[in-house]
């Protein structure tokens, strides 16, 4: 009960500044709706870089130039594991000398198409073979509701934070002092917090999904499984905001930590790069990103395997958050008692 009454108040101080209300609540949405609609209408490019100036380079640049989606830059042999891991590069050509060339590329099978498309330009000008790479990228890249369920993670990640914050500010003004010598707990009143956060995240994702759907763009699945998606978000990333909120000293140090959270879960949960193409150490890393199973979820769903399977996985996702979500409770009451 007294969990519900603080969500009410905060929902109450929120509708007293009008500005920040309205940011807080068109801001996720214009984020989430252009992510998404942008990224239905872009089509997989691939970046390769060159390493080593030559004329053997020189004329791999020229027969490919013309090529659309096909793009070349100049790579540093010092960064090659960082900018594959970054996914800068599909993959990049060392160009050495007698003829040779070395292809550096995460995903086997690429690297052997890669070599192939390399090797028949050199030797009689035929770029047949890389045109079809575009082919294979495609293949193996993500489907749009995944991205789409990647982005909604990513923007909810972040503008979480904005309402999450309130308990900082309360903790400046003395607010949770005082609460923690009434005879509620403090764990209500983060509980709280928690919900009037849930509760916006999840009223943003109905909404951005309705608009989406509203514009005709493309997702890739129902609304009703988009929505489902959403909440399972909204859940996991409410329970990490208020951790990051009870961890953090200041507004700034949140939104940065969480930020940056957020671009490694995204990173190592294959959001940029398919899990498929990682190596097998980051493979194994990626278990502990919740991106991995929120797209994860998205494709299980996509593919419409049973209902059974998907619930599995957004039981594991929630309780997950639940662990989060006690871990920040605990925390609190140490630090604000």
């Amino acid at each position: 009960m007294i969990t519900l009454l603080v969500a009410k108040n905060e929902f109450l101080r929120s509708l007293k500044n009008k500005k920040k209300l309205l940011l807080m609540i068109f801001l996720p949405l214009i984020s989430i709706v252009l992510a998404i609609g942008v990224n239905s209408l872009m089509k997989p490019s691939i970046n390769i870089g060159i390493i080593e100036n030559s004329k053997k380079s020189n004329y791999f640049e020229e027969s490919i130039k013309d090529i659309d989606r096909i793009k070349l830059s100049t790579a540093n042999k010092k960064t090659i594991n960082t900018d594959m891991i970054l996914a800068k590069y599909l993959g990049i050509v060392e160009f050495k000398e007698n003829n040779n060339f070395e292809v550096y590329c995460l995903d086997e099978n690429m690297k052997v198409n890669i070599e192939k498309a390399v090797a028949d330009i050199i030797k009689n000008g035929d770029t047949n073979k890389i045109k079809s790479l575009l082919n294979i990228l495609e293949e193996g890249s993500l489907s749009q509701s995944q991205r789409g369920s990647g982005f909604i993670l990513l923007t909810s990640m972040i503008t979480c934070i904005t309402t999450a914050t309130i308990l900082i500010k309360d903790k400046e003004d003395g607010i949770l002092n005082r609460y923690s010598t009434s005879p509620n707990k403090l764990s209500s009143y983060i509980l709280g917090n928690y919900t009037y956060n849930l509760l916006n995240t999840i009223i943003q994702v109905i909404i951005s999904t309705l608009l989406l759907y509203l514009l005709k763009i493309n997702i890739g699945i129902g609304i009703g499984e988009f929505i489902i998606i959403g909440i399972v978000i909204s859940i996991v990333t409410s329970s990490i905001a208020t951790l990051i909120t009870i961890l953090s000293k200041s507004e700034l140090q949140a939104s940065l930590l969480a930020s940056s959270i957020a671009l490694i879960m995204s990173l190592f949960g294959g959001a940029f790069l398919p899990i498929d193409k990682m190596p097998e150490a980051l493979k194994f890393i990626s278990n502990l990103s919740i991106t991995k199973w929120i797209i994860q979820l998205t494709s299980s769903i996509e593919k419409g395997i049973s209902y059974e399977g998907n619930l599995m996985i957004i039981s594991y996702i929630t309780l997950l958050s639940l662990g989060i979500l006690l871990v920040a409770i605990k925390i609190g009451k140490r630090k604000y008692i």
